[in-house]
């Protein structure tokens, strides 16, 4: 069976689908996988590192203004169509998993086009225009959040199965893990977590409570920062670097998850879920410019569970940020408590339930097509 994993442009659009593509590869290792992404340096190292290759297309994000930028996004999808088309003519795959973003558009459609059959995983809240639409050409939708269901006009094809993670994301040694980074199994660990990108209004506000919290020496720190604050934000910490790790990006977040007592990150589904089967305790910083407002909502249902806070981006400053971390990591049973509901959200077979659904229909589709080749 040939499948086709369809999705990129984010990590959050890439990563359900890489925990899939392990659950396929590990329950028949015949199984052949080809990653669709965009032509981002870092999607193809992040597939070609857990042993899939990815091919890239044109496809990039609708602008959200008129002008000579949606012209460009005009041609570019147009473009991206007749890529995907080549690649399907060629490769000739039996089903495809869509996980949002901008890749899975040509995708899907050249897919319904030829009539192989689709399955979709829409991680957040509020489901992005993308799979909306795509869920026409769906088999099956498969949600992470019950409340996903009103945007979707059909019903019959939908599955509640919650986020696919990676199978590496709960399962390391803490031990080891600290010894990575260099810090002492003694402390408490605080994780500040800015995604792919980084989070430049969490860099910010860190930079700041890391000086009114010079005096915890029990506090020790690992700070995600993203790529473009990398290297200002590791000259300011430099004070501070015997009990601080900065890294631009995680090649390994298990590591980084498994060994920390307390998170503060951006509310994207895919660190929602993560966090959710670590058990980690979180402080949730929603990135105020998504789509929909949907960080807010995949936030909230960690928080109505009293797994997480929230801090709102325009609110966020570094005393808010000192005073919350303080009162967290000195409040152990809380902590306790949050990592108990967190755990009580999590789901641990999406993967395995997405994958016999991508089995189901590729076989079926398979045959169907051995069928009339054969009369």
């Amino acid at each position: 069976m040939r499948v086709l994993m369809a999705g990129g442009g984010t990590g959050g659009h890439l990563y359900p689908a890489i925990a899939v593509a392990q659950e396929l590869r590990k329950k028949n290792k015949k199984t052949e996988i080809r990653f669709v992404g965009s032509r981002k340096r870092l999607e193809k190292e992040i597939v070609e590192r857990y042993g899939f290759k990815l091919v890239a297309i044109s496809a990039r994000g609708m602008p959200r203004r008129p002008g000579l930028g949606f012209l460009s996004f005009l041609l570019c999808s147009l473009f991206s169509l007749f890529e995907a088309l080549v690649l399907f003519l060629r490769w000739k795959p039996d089903v495809i998993l869509g996980t949002g973003g901008y890749v899975s558009g040509p995708v899907i459609l050249v897919g319904a086009l030829l009539k192989v059959p689709a399955v979709i995983q829409e991680q957040n809240s509020i489901p992005g225009l993308t799979n909306r639409l795509l869920s026409a050409f769906a088999k099956e939708v498969h949600l992470t959040f019950a409340e996903s269901r009103r945007y979707f006009r059909r019903k019959d094809h939908l599955r509640l199965t919650g986020n696919p993670v990676r199978k590496e994301i709960s399962t390391c040694d803490v031990d080891s893990a600290l010894r990575k980074f260099g810090l002492d199994a003694e402390r408490k660990t605080i994780l500040i977590l800015g995604g792919t990108r980084g989070a430049h209004s969490l860099n910010l506000a860190m930079i700041g409570a890391l000086n009114r919290l010079s005096e915890r020496k029990d506090l020790q720190f690992i700070l995600q920062t993203g790529e473009q604050d990398y290297d200002w934000v590791r000259h300011s910490v430099a004070p501070f670097r015997r009990r601080v790790h900065v890294v631009p990006y995680f090649t390994s977040i298990g590591d980084a998850y498994c060994c920390s007592d307390l998170v503060v990150c951006r509310a994207g589904a895919m660190t929602v879920s993560e966090i959710a089967a670590c058990g980690i305790p979180a402080v949730f910083v929603p990135y105020p410019h998504a789509v929909y407002g949907h960080q807010v909502q995949n936030a909230r249902n960690l928080v109505d569970r009293g797994a997480a806070e929230m801090i709102l981006d325009r609110e966020l400053n570094a005393d808010i940020l000192a005073a919350t971390i303080t009162r967290l990591a000195d409040d152990e049973s809380k902590l306790k408590r949050m990592s108990v509901s967190a755990r009580g959200f999590a789901r641990f077979d999406t993967a395995e339930k997405i994958a016999k659904s991508l089995v189901k229909f590729g076989n079926g589709g398979r045959r169907s097509r051995r069928d009339v080749h054969d009369h």
